[in-house]
């Protein structure tokens, strides 16, 4: 398959396998294709600027990132540049941010940014500023996504485990911190909503946590409910890990 061929692909948004494409683009090595598909982005719909951006930022998260920021606000006269930076800014939190790759471009600070909203009075703020956390694949993200595990809205404690989870699958939790991790996802075991315990369990089955899943659950501590729920996740049956993008890895 050639880039040219996966981008026609992409661009129509009804295309079958788009998503084979989608992963194709990304881990292709043809020369220029960056170039290709930043080209593409201006004045497409949303469902395929978002896309492209995205595979820009999985091609090279160390990127510049102003093409999302631009290709997010949409065109606009001139302004001074504290109303730009307030522009661009919104991007953190327009929820449409995950879709066009924001979270993993290393040179937009996601980490910073998304810090600030875990101490939001909003839940709807902090269970955002969760989400796009669990997708930076950032080493950074992880302590503040543990904290949010002990969130007073169990929603938000709810998408830190699955945050945790993404976090496992993209390799940002350093040998170091697993012990750190699994205490917390373990504590979840106990919580009274069993959403929050399904997705802790999820998370602990993981192969790097699993050792903590199995000790917790031979430690005949837990209610028979959520024995239940961890019998599940040891055996393979446990929530599927929602994509944060049309693109996004299988699995985790």
């Amino acid at each position: 398959m050639s880039g040219d061929a996966a981008l026609a692909a992409v661009v129509d948004v009804d295309s079958p396998n788009r998503r084979d494409h989608i992963r194709f683009l990304i881990d292709s090595e043809e020369q220029g294709l960056d170039d290709k598909v930043l080209a593409l982005i201006k004045g497409r719909p949303v469902a395929v600027a978002s896309v492209l951006c995205r595979v820009l930022a999985e091609r090279n998260p160390d990127r510049d990132p102003s093409y999302a920021f631009d290709a997010i606000a949409g065109p606009r006269p001139e302004i001074p540049d504290k109303v730009d930076k307030w522009v661009r800014g919104q991007a953190y939190r327009n929820p449409l941010g995950l879709a066009y790759g924001i979270p993993r471009l290393r040179r937009a600070s996601p980490v910073e940014h998304y810090r600030d909203d875990l101490t939001s009075w909003s839940a709807t703020r902090r269970f955002n500023a969760v989400l796009a956390l669990g997708d930076t694949a950032a080493p950074a993200a992880v302590p503040l996504v543990v904290e949010a595990l002990r969130d007073r809205n169990w929603r938000v404690r709810t998408e830190a485990a699955v945050a945790v989870r993404r976090l496992v699958r993209d390799g940002a939790v350093a040998p170091e911190a697993v012990e750190s991790v699994a205490d917390a996802l373990a504590t979840c075991l106990a919580d009274r909503k069993p959403k929050v315990v399904e997705h802790a369990a999820a998370a602990l089955s993981t192969s790097l946590l699993r050792d903590r899943l199995v000790e917790v659950r031979r430690s005949s501590e837990l209610k028979p409910a959520s024995a239940a729920v961890v019998d599940a996740a040891l055996g393979g049956k446990m929530p599927a890990l929602q994509p944060t993008w049309v693109g996004d890895v299988e699995g985790g």
